[in-house]
């Protein structure tokens, strides 16, 4: 665990708006195995997974664990995957390999429901971290991106129940009024 990343440290930080939250949990780690463009992608996905372990009632202790873990998985899985059908560039049988390793070394007391929602959150955002990722840093030259318009056009609004009662009632009366008068 970090020596300076403390419980009281990190549920200070998570008070924090987004980006005043990334810069101040940043500071407590090392950055430097990372090039720029990298970084801040890291520094989110860190900071997003610490908030996440939060907001589920982890103890301070485990967010702080979380937090770690997201910080070691990054770099990992930083390789392009073999398998061109795995999301996102990953090799999602290694990621959930290393998830497995990390939970039980890291996290161990988590109940299984904790597990499987903190799996499934690590694996959904990596998958589209590294998509976005991906489409930064090739500056999305070779992406085509379909954009579709789709226009909706909605009926006009009927008149309120009332009203169309009201307005029956007139024309009924009307029709009451003329046969009267023939």
């Amino acid at each position: 665990m970090m020596e300076s990343l403390t419980e009281s440290e990190i549920s200070q930080i998570a008070r924090h708006q987004r980006d005043a939250g990334v810069q101040r949990l940043s500071r407590h780690f090392s950055w430097l195995e990372l090039s720029d463009e990298r970084r801040l992608f890291h520094q989110e996905f860190v900071f997003d997974v610490a908030m996440f372990a939060a907001s589920r009632g982890f103890s301070w202790t485990d967010v702080i664990r979380a937090a770690e873990i997201a910080k070691g998985l990054f770099p990992r899985l930083g390789g392009k995957s073999k398998n061109r059908a795995s999301p996102g560039g990953l090799d999602v049988p290694n990621l959930l390999s290393l998830l497995r390793d990390e939970l039980s070394e890291y996290l161990p007391n988590l109940t299984p429901l904790h597990q499987q929602d903190f799996t499934q959150f690590l694996t959904h955002t990596l998958t589209a971290r590294r998509r976005l990722f991906q489409a930064a840093v090739s500056g999305a030259s070779n992406m085509s991106i379909a954009q579709l318009h789709l226009e909706v056009q909605v009926p006009p609004t009927p008149c309120p129940l009332a009203q169309a009662l009201v307005g029956a009632a007139v024309r009924a009366t009307e029709g009451q009024m003329l046969e009267s008068l023939d």
